[in-house]
């Protein structure tokens, strides 16, 4: 009998062992640094609305949670998570992209902003707006000033592709551009809620003609 019940025990406890993890849990290995120190410049916070999407992604599609289970910081390597970003933007999983900009890694941040460059999705302008506007800021040292700067190229493109803007930064890091940019990008996202506002106006006809009074 206590044969069984160890048995039983040990069953349990490799199913719970391998039970997969929730997508709240996915988005944790995905943005959360697993390595001493903090990203300079702070990455932003997602908010509500980007991460009820991000579950509704993962909960939706297999492929989609497959690929971003390949972001986890702490387990996978640069290459691996170059394939996660590949593969949520062949499923075109905006959401999940957008969260990939608080992966703590700068080149998985700027493979996501590639991907959405290419996507062009409106609804990713908001949150993007958000890291554009953390991303504003000067970075010393060599390496890491080289791939900030491609961070400021990056969201120059990812704001032109989507608003048709025409956003250019000066080369290498140009804070005061990022911030002209999300300025011009705030301006456009607010005209464009103004004329979906607005009620359509009816098309003229002519007035029909009246019948003569006898």
């Amino acid at each position: 009998m206590k044969k069984l019940i160890v048995v039983i025990m040990v069953g349990c406890l490799a199913a719970t062992a391998i039970a997969d993890p929730t997508p709240l849990e996915l988005l944790k290995g995905a943005t959360t640094r697993p390595w001493p120190g903090k990203n300079v410049p702070e990455l932003p916070a997602l908010p509500a609305s980007v991460v009820s999407n991000v579950v509704k992604e993962l909960d939706a599609s297999p492929a989609v949670r497959n690929a971003y289970a390949k972001l986890d910081a702490a387990r996978e390597r640069n290459v691996t998570w170059f394939d996660g970003v590949a593969g949520l933007e062949r499923e075109k999983a905006t959401w999940s992209l957008l969260s990939a900009l608080c992966h703590p890694h700068a080149d998985v941040q700027i493979h996501a902003l590639r991907a959405l460059t290419r996507l062009k999705d409106k609804e990713s302008l908001p949150f993007l707006l958000s890291y554009a506007e953390a991303m504003a800021d000067f970075v010393g040292g060599s390496e890491s000033a080289t791939i900030h700067g491609v961070i400021h190229q990056d969201i120059g493109k990812v704001l032109t592709a989507i608003t048709g803007l025409e956003i250019k930064m000066k080369d290498h890091q140009d804070p005061e551009g990022v911030k002209a940019a999300v300025a011009r990008c705030r301006a456009w996202l607010a005209e464009q809620s103004k004329t979906r506002s607005q009620p359509a106006t009816p098309p003229y006809s002519e007035p029909a003609a009246r019948s003569p009074q006898r």
